[in-house]
This record gives structure tokens, sequence and C-alpha cells, in this order.
């Protein structure tokens, strides 16, 4: 059944004191966000990490593992995500490509040979993977930059403020930074730096 349809037989069944499925609890629908707006969200109870927009989830964020490039070749591609334009550098919306990459060069292999610790500091405070944490930051980063700089002709880099909210105040903050090659739209490395 087509959305529009659905939701027309929905609000029939509504008018009419009629529930289509009696079951499920109630809840109020917001509209869905336009484009480069996040949904707004709740704040978690307890110590959290938020970043551009939107906090840290445990069990939704999870991906499963640093085992996810086992037997895939340097050149794969493990998830593509979407980038936010730059107007100020003429940077266009697109595509950011993580691929497996080498430990020695970029992607996911190389990230986690050399942030582990980086982002693990951060996933301690919230008990996740560090994996977790660090896809969490560089989609938020993609999709909500707090900023975008220039790192060299044919690479900028995408940062976005992680902070660590305990007692609903910020505790501690980290600008993430994601590189992000120009020409081929691939994910270099992504790190955290402290905010102090």
């Amino acid at each position: 059944m087509r959305p529009a349809a659905l939701l027309g037989a929905l609000a029939v069944a509504a008018l009419a004191g009629c529930s289509p499925l009696p079951s499920a609890p109630e809840r109020t629908v917001a509209p869905p966000p336009t484009s480069g707006e996040s949904a707004p969200q709740p704040a978690p109870e307890g110590p959290h990490l938020t970043a551009g927009g939107r906090a840290f989830d445990p069990a939704a964020d999870d991906v499963g593992g640093t085992d996810v490039c086992d037997g895939r070749s340097g050149r794969e591609t493990l998830e593509t995500f979407d980038r936010s334009a730059w107007a100020a550098l003429d940077v266009p919306a697109g595509d950011a490509i993580l691929t497996c990459g080498n430990a020695d060069g970029a992607g996911w292999r190389h990230i986690a040979d050399r942030h582990t610790g980086d982002f693990g500091e951060l996933s301690a405070l919230v008990g996740a993977g560090w994996e977790d944490v660090a896809w969490f930051a560089i989609d938020r980063a993609l999709e909500q930059p707090t900023r975008v700089e220039p790192y060299r002709d044919d690479i900028v880099n995408y940062d976005v403020l992680v902070e660590y909210v305990d007692g609903g105040r910020a505790e501690r903050s980290w600008m993430v930074t994601v590189g992000v090659g120009l020409g081929s739209g691939r994910i270099i490395t992504s790190f955290p730096d402290e905010q102090h």
C-alpha cells in the first residue's frame, strides 16, 4: 500500500473511533526533517555522547566489530556515507566512501591501526566499542559538520564536535576530523582531538 493511502486509511480508522493496530502503543509522529536537518531526539538518560544534533545510541549505532574487513581487499567499499556540501569551499554534496584500505595508508584499516586508542577514550566513557563511536562520529561529521576546512588542494577535513554529556552538561568535548579526498570521494582517516 502506498504511504499516502496508508495514512488516509489510518486517519479514517482513527476518526471512526477504531484502532487499526489495537496492540500498538499510541505515539505522535513528527513531520520528517527537511534536507540537511536532523530529526529532534530526546536527550538520553545518563552519560552519553552527542554530535551533530544526535545522541550516540550503543545499540542502534553498533557496527558489529573490527573484523568487517577480514578477507576483503583494501579497495573494497565498506560503507558509503552521505556527505554535506560546504559552500564556502565550493565543496558539493555527494558520497564519502569508506574502503577497507590499509593500515599504512587510508580507510578503515588505517583508522583501526592508528586511532583505535583515540576513539577508545570516548567509547570507554559510555561503555561502547571504539568502532561504534568512530562510525557514529564519521557519519555525523559528514552529514552535520561543525566546520569543513581545506587540508590540501585535493583533501578536505570534515569536523564535528562530539560532546560527553553527564548530568545534562557537556563535561568533555572532542573535534572529530574526517579527511576526504575530493577527487576520489574516499575517506582517508578519522580521529578525535580533545578540546580544552
